[in-house]
């Protein structure tokens, strides 16, 4: 009885492993048994920090590549007084923030004296005419008489002289005549395009002289805007400027430091190859027709600073991933078979949160590494959501 009792005892620490055995064997065919075809993708799973990934979608390659500038009139001019004397006459549009066409009036100074000049200078031509005509005849005589030896060569000397005189002479009249036709012109001021006054300082009666600054004048029918790339930007532009048979397309848009609230649509017309030492910027010019047109008033001001936006095209298959998913600016990590694997890209445009890249292997349907790890490097093992989450469910 006693050997008995020894006997069944010794049985329970064999039965007690045989049950862990089973439990532990149980185990390890549900973690690496579950799916025959992806048995080692399942335990790799189990390795490595936790991370999230996302894929590559296709782009059309059309970006906007923006920059910094300001709007200024395509053309702006000073009015300053050519001739002195009261001022006769005042276009009542002619006030700060009045337009005018093109050739319209201004203002008018007195022309009463220089219509006198006028006409003393065109008697003197006159006279000059007529002098001439009589430096002819007598000259033409002296000849004859000279063939006639009726005359010294004294004499015919003096005849061609006085013709010379007189042919100079009526040349120095019409000078004379020019220049107070020109004078009288300048009393009548004209807008020499369609004209939108910045500035104006002329009061009715009032005497002006040669030199005053009287009023300032901006081009209201076309605006541009002067913006400086980076090298980077500019070799883009340039490329797509160059090769382009029709107007790049441009957008001039408020910043945090516009006056104005509007948005201006028109094209890139001039593109500067050289980059400026200073700012390591080359200066692109776009045009905006009616940039100060009357329905912007109020909305678009000149001089005020807004942002340039080109659209450009890159060429090749560009692919579109989430901003922070570039490494360094040089690669992204893919994930293969529960690992990292580096791919080097090549950045294109990076905007708030999608940056565009191009890479020689194909993206498509790949798993990109989207969480920033501490440690990151080629071959490091790793879990993602979706395999978490797949692992979770089959226990």
């Amino acid at each position: 009885m006693r050997g008995i009792k020894l006997e069944k005892k010794s049985l329970l620490p064999l039965a007690a492993g045989a049950v862990v055995f089973g439990l532990g064997f149980f185990t390890m065919s549900a973690v690496g048994g579950g799916d025959s075809d992806n048995g080692t993708t399942a335990i790799v799973a189990t390795k490595g920090p936790l991370v999230e990934t996302t894929t590559a979608s296709l782009s059309d390659g059309i970006y906007s590549i923006e920059a910094p500038g300001r709007l200024q009139p395509r053309q702006q001019l000073a009015i300053v007084a050519e001739v002195s004397g009261k001022v006769s006459y005042i276009n009542p549009k002619f006030v700060v923030g009045g337009r005018l066409n093109a050739g319209e009036t201004l203002f008018k100074v007195n022309a009463t004296d220089y219509k006198a000049d006028v006409s003393r200078a065109n008697a003197a031509v006159k006279s000059a005419e007529a002098t001439l005509v009589q430096a002819k005849l007598a000259n033409r005589r002296q000849l004859d008489l000279v063939k006639q030896g009726a005359v010294s060569e004294a004499a015919k000397d003096t005849a061609v002289a006085n013709l010379a005189a007189a042919e100079a002479g009526l040349q120095q009249a019409k000078a004379q005549l020019s220049q107070a036709n020109e004078k009288l012109a300048r009393t009548e001021v004209k807008a020499p395009f369609p004209a939108l006054v910045a500035s104006e300082a002329v009061s009715l009666d009032t005497y002006v002289a040669p030199g005053q600054n009287l009023a300032s004048l901006i081009d209201a029918s076309t605006g541009e805007l002067v913006a400086g790339l980076s090298p980077e930007k500019a070799a883009m532009v340039s490329r797509m400027f160059n090769s382009s048979e029709t107007h790049l397309k441009a957008i001039a848009k408020p910043n945090n430091g516009s006056v104005g609230s509007g948005t201006l649509e028109g094209y890139l017309d001039q593109f500067s190859p050289v980059i400026d030492e200073a700012s390591r910027s080359a200066l692109a010019v776009a045009v905006f027709p009616g940039a100060f047109a009357p329905e912007n008033a109020g909305r678009i001001f000149a001089n005020d600073f807004m942002t340039l936006e080109i659209s450009v095209h890159s060429d090749g298959t560009v692919w579109q991933v989430p901003t922070g998913v570039v490494r360094k600016g040089q690669f992204v990590w893919i994930i293969k078979d529960g690992s990292l694997e580096r791919r080097d890209v090549t950045v294109v445009n990076t905007q708030q949160e999608q940056t565009l890249i191009k890479s020689e292997q194909n993206l498509a349907n790949e798993e990109i590494l989207l969480t920033s790890l501490s440690e990151e490097s080629e071959g490091l093992a790793v879990r993602t959501v979706q395999q978490s989450a797949a692992n979770t469910s089959e226990r």
